[in-house]
């Protein structure tokens, strides 16, 4: 079976999702220990009152998190990543530059463990989640 590279990831999961383009997100770090993702607060993602909406907070740890819970060795072509549960603590106003780093804790055969951490440019912590993944060949 053959894998993919880091660099394709990246891009899969940057440009090659509708819905991570259309909010922004960025692959600035992929590898052994983890993914980083960064998103820029925009008009169209505020939540009316100054900040980015709760929503694209949640989005953005679940994203990083599916990403998180796989490895460059570990992702053939055909395999799906499905969020099975997950849980988002807001700690601060979302407002700015976010950057959301994600950590895979538990490899099982088919489910994994990702903790996610969100932070602004100023690193003041804006959310935190624990999210299950399940990962499968189709």
């Amino acid at each position: 079976m053959s894998s993919v590279s880091v660099e394709q990831l990246r891009r899969h999961w940057q440009e090659g999702i509708p819905f991570n383009r259309l909010c922004g997100f960025v692959v600035s770090r992929w590898d052994d220990a983890g993914v980083r993702m960064e998103v820029d607060d925009a008009d169209p993602l505020s939540n009316g009152v100054g900040s980015m909406h709760g929503g694209v907070v949640a989005s953005l740890v679940d994203t990083v998190a599916n990403a998180a819970a796989i490895t460059v060795g570990d992702f053939p072509p055909g395999t799906q990543v499905v969020t099975v549960s997950m849980t988002v603590n807001y700690t601060g106003p979302a407002r700015g530059h976010l950057v959301a780093d994600a950590v895979c804790n538990g490899r099982g055969r088919t489910l994994r463990s990702v903790t996610v951490e969100v932070s602004d440019d100023r690193g003041a912590p804006v959310a935190s989640g624990l999210v299950v993944v399940r990962v499968s060949s189709r």
